[in-house]
């Protein structure tokens, strides 16, 4: 505990403290032998009296502000533990967090992996189907050559034409996504 000193010095106490003054004063002027004869006994007696109920009151107000200090030390201890868990807490947290983070951007990465195989698999399945439709068309146009029934193949051609309109619907929204 941190005690402040009443005087700075020891002639700043000489010079203040109002027994001294009296008291030194007399043996000043009178000397040790004057000094006696002029004091009142029962003067010196309160006096000392005084003097004792003053150091008693002063140890009384140095134990409560002890006691006040030692609250604080506990308290200040009570609340670094709490921190520390508290600390403890955060760290296990963030912790927890960077795993999820990992496992969240692992299944996103695999999400993009699996939809990438898909729209190649898609990409697969029109390319292939437009192979399908060019060879139609090109047999088509050998029927048609051939002079085969004009309104069958008329209906064989819109239903191409269709179906490569749905093929390159397909394409296109594949692309965007």
């Amino acid at each position: 505990m941190k005690t402040l000193e009443k005087y700075s010095s020891l002639t700043e106490h000489l010079l203040n403290d109002s027994r001294v003054q009296r008291y030194g004063m007399m043996l000043v002027k009178h000397g040790l032998k004057g000094a006696a004869k002029k004091v009142n006994p029962a003067l010196m007696v309160l006096d000392a009296g005084l003097a004792v109920l003053e150091a008693c009151n002063s140890y009384l107000k140095y134990a409560k502000e002890r006691e006040v200090t030692r609250q604080i030390v506990a308290e200040n201890r009570l609340i670094e533990a709490q921190l520390r868990q508290q600390l403890d807490i955060m760290k296990l947290d963030h912790k927890l967090m960077l795993e999820s983070s990992e496992v969240r951007y692992q299944s996103l990465s695999r999400a993009v992996a699996e939809s990438s195989i898909v729209v190649m698999q898609m990409q697969k399945s029109i390319n292939q189907s437009l192979k399908h439709a060019q060879k139609m068309q090109l047999l088509v146009r050998a029927e048609r050559e051939k002079g085969t029934s004009f309104e069958q193949l008329q209906t064989l051609q819109k239903q191409l034409d269709e179906f490569l309109r749905s093929a390159m619907m397909c394409v296109m929204s594949a692309v965007e996504d």
